[in-house]
C-alpha cells in the first residue's frame, strides 16, 4: 500500500522536461541586467575615443600653425591656410 502511493505520488508531481516560468524569468532579468552594464561600459569606451581623436587632432592643428608661424611669422585665420597648398607643391599655403 505504501508502495502504491509512493508510485501514485511520484506520477503525479513528476516533472515534465522543460523550464518554469519563473526559472524564465530569472534568466530573462540576469541576461537584462549583464547587457545594461555592458551597454553602460560601451557607451563610455565611445565617449573616450571621441574625446581621444578631438585631442589628437588638436595636436595636429597646433603642430600645423607651430608651423606656419615659424614660415611666415604670424598664425593662420584659417584652417584652409593650414593644408596644402593649391599647386600641390609641398609646404603649406602662402599667407593672402
Amino acid at each position: 500500500m505504501d508502495e502504491e502511493l509512493h508510485m501514485i505520488l511520484a506520477t503525479r508531481y513528476r516533472r515534465r522536461p522543460g523550464f518554469s516560468l519563473i526559472e524564465l524569468l530569472i534568466v530573462i532579468a540576469i541576461i537584462l541586467i549583464i547587457a545594461s552594464i555592458s551597454i553602460t561600459k560601451i557607451n563610455q569606451q565611445h565617449m573616450l575615443a571621441l574625446e581621444t581623436a578631438a585631442i589628437r587632432e588638436m595636436h595636429v592643428i597646433q603642430a600645423a600653425e607651430a608651423q606656419y608661424y615659424t614660415q611666415f611669422g604670424k598664425y593662420a585665420t584659417a584652417l584652409a591656410e593650414l593644408g596644402p597648398p593649391a599647386s600641390g607643391a609641398a609646404g603649406l599655403r602662402q599667407p593672402t
